[in-house]
């Protein structure tokens, strides 16, 4: 049996158009969204406000609380899951937003149902963009308000940014959180969204800003709207509106200010400590692609050991302007043999500096063309030998066109071997 009010699926085409036309990114609103009867249950079973779950990104107890265990809050939460993963929910969605194909969140990251308490705001940000298990691209918010009395005068309205960064070009349309309304919007690189600290008077405490939501994702998305991975993005608030030079601030002024600057500085921190984790994360992949170039060795045939690594050559042949290797040969060697091969990209003919131990030569390799070195070499078993090769020019193919390598490359090695 559908929990969505009959209604919303004849209004289904033109929730389509309002979400196709809005502005400043696309959405549309939804009212009576569920059966009523249903959205009472919801409100009912809504979980109790605990500290546990209303912890922020530097583990502090703040005033919102997220339940993403959303099967275990009640039996009305249970059927709610079910029905939020079913092909009527979905193709319903997936019409209304024309994005196909779309997939249901069983872990509901940064989902479930929010609570939020007086002074509780949300600056405007952009919502982290690929699942962090899954890998999916994030493309739907999809959230149901469950307050029956709610004043705009208490702020909290979700707010929908144009450019919180620019206020002089900024637009901002506001949807009040009222009871069984549903809001959905496109996550992309520009959908910026929050809302503003909630201030309850007297007679409303104790009250709160009640409301459940899902994130839909696709596991394709159009190459023009992906990004690289990133975490949320806020933009922290400016000063109030409308305090000019002279202002005496009063108890409430100081307690906005200090609410502005206790989320900046836990941006701030949290940013911080990302730094840190990533930076240690980089230096620990250097330290792998250092060991692992330290490991490499030399496609050499013959009877040799390597010693230390190989420089200047990568796994799948390619050499670059400078290349040096050490090996040393288990029987008595006369000679080195060298494939190699000029790519057709290079402007001229390559010429190459050769040194084996202490013969060097000069070689020239033709252009699309495969060259024969030979270079005697005279070497008991037990001596290490070295060898340098310097090229006089490199092509790099994301600069012509021919690919996205950015390597500088110089000509590749088809094969090496040793003469016994």
């Amino acid at each position: 049996m559908s929990l969505l009010n009959p209604r919303v699926f004849g209004d289904a085409d033109r929730h389509a158009r309002e979400f196709a036309e809005a502005q400043p990114f696309r959405h549309a609103v939804i009212p009576d969204f569920f059966h009523n009867e249903f959205g009472e249950r919801l409100l009912a079973g809504f979980p109790r406000f605990e500290d546990r779950h209303a912890l922020n990104e530097m583990g502090q107890v703040g005033g919102k609380a997220v339940r993403m265990d959303v099967r275990d809050i009640g039996e009305s939460y249970r059927e709610l899951d079910r029905y939020l993963q079913t092909d009527e929910f979905l193709g319903l969605i997936s019409r209304i937003t024309g994005i196909p194909d779309l997939l249901y969140d069983p872990d509901y990251i940064g989902g479930g149902t929010h609570e939020n308490r007086h002074g509780q705001g949300l600056d405007a940000h952009i919502d982290f963009n690929y699942h962090p298990r899954t890998n999916w691209h994030r493309r739907l918010n999809l959230i149901v308000y469950l307050n029956h009395e709610w004043d705009e005068a208490w702020g909290g309205a979700l707010e929908l940014h144009a450019d919180p960064w620019n206020e002089a070009v900024d637009r901002t349309v506001s949807i009040a959180p009222l009871f069984n309304r549903c809001a959905i919007f496109e996550t992309t690189e520009s959908s910026w969204h929050g809302f503003s600290s909630i201030g309850l008077p007297d007679p409303a405490n104790g009250t709160s800003r009640k409301s459940f939501a899902i994130y839909l994702y696709t596991r394709e998305r159009p190459p023009a709207e992906t990004a690289p991975p990133h975490a949320t993005i806020y933009v922290p608030s400016t000063m109030p509106g409308g305090w000019t030079a002279g202002r005496a601030l009063d108890g409430a002024d100081l307690t906005d200010l200090n609410q502005r600057f206790s989320r900046l500085r836990t941006q701030l921190r949290y940013l911080y400590d990302r730094e840190k984790r990533f930076g240690g994360e980089i230096a620990s992949l250097k330290r792998a692609l250092e060991e692992a170039r330290a490991a490499q060795r030399f496609e050499l045939q013959g009877y040799a050991t390597q010693s230390g690594g190989v420089t200047g050559v990568w796994p799948d042949a390619w050499a670059g302007a400078d290349v040096s290797a050490r090996f040393t040969p288990t029987r008595a060697v006369r000679g080195l043999v060298l494939q190699l091969w000029c790519p057709r990209q290079l402007d001229e003919d390559q010429v190459l500096e050769i040194r084996v131990g202490s013969v060097g030569r000069t070689e020239k390799l033709r252009r699309d063309a495969r060259t024969t070195v030979r270079i005697p070499l005279r070497a008991g078993a037990g001596t290490q030998i070295e060898l340098a090769i310097r090229a006089a020019r490199t092509w790099t193919p994301a600069r012509t066109g021919d690919s996205a390598d950015e390597r500088a490359l110089a000509y590749k090695i088809v094969s090496a071997s040793l003469e016994h």
